[in-house]
């Protein structure tokens, strides 16, 4: 045994000091006193604490805690190995709050295509909304009486200009055939206007009695 031990020993039975009377008074645990005695430094913690221990135990029993250490086998005390923690990987979770908002998005989506489907769906199959407010003028669709897909087989006049009859109340398929007769061409221009039946003519320019052949253009209002 180095003089270490024997030394605390001695100071300790010297005074009269038991080892409860040093673990109260110091607050370091018996089982360290005693390593500290009998030299087992294997049960001491980290040699940072050791060191410690052995200060405070030399104080309390009135010796010079310097005079002691270099005997102190700092190389024997095993300092603790602390194990690698596993690597915790944490499980890839879907926000609430995200998933709420991608479905509310792609509802939205859904319901601006069902809307437009409709839409296409209900407009007439003569005329297409390009312009104008509800209560205006919502229908342009400029005619010309040279292409073969007006639907209308009426002789085209390419003599002299006619007079132009009065067309309102007729229907517009008749007042197209009418006016491709005369050679112009025309514009048919659909409204919303009370109660009066779809496709038929309400206002036609120029008015009733001009005469108009090639070259002229004949605008017919139709209610829609």
């Amino acid at each position: 045994m180095s003089p270490l031990g024997e030394t605390l020993r001695r100071a300790r039975l010297a005074k009269g000091i038991t080892f409860e009377d040093a673990e109260r008074v110091t607050r370091i645990p018996r089982k360290y006193l005693e390593a500290l005695e009998l030299e087992n430094f294997g049960i001491l913690p980290a040699p940072v604490y050791a060191r410690g221990f052995l200060r405070s135990y030399a104080g309390y029993l009135g010796l010079n805690a310097a005079e002691l250490l270099p005997f102190f086998p700092v190389g024997h005390v095993d300092e603790p190995k602390l194990e690698s923690l596993p690597e915790v990987q944490q499980p890839r979770t879907w926000n609430m709050s995200g998933v709420i908002a991608v479905g509310v998005v792609a509802g939205l989506i859904l319901l601006v295509i069902a809307l437009y489907s409709v839409g296409r769906e209900s407009s007439g199959p003569s005329f297409t909304r390009t312009l104008g407010t509800e209560q205006g003028p919502a229908v342009i669709v400029p005619q010309s009486n040279t292409g073969a897909n007006s639907g209308q087989n009426a002789p085209v006049n390419q003599g002299p200009a006619v007079a132009l009859p009065d067309l309102a109340g007729q229907s517009v398929d008749d007042a197209i055939a009418i006016v491709r007769g005369s050679g112009a061409s025309f514009v048919v221009v659909g409204v919303r206007q009370g109660d009066i039946p779809a496709g038929q003519i309400v206002e036609q320019s120029p008015s009733p009695g001009t005469a108009v052949g090639p070259g002229d253009l004949v605008t017919l209002t139709v209610s829609r």
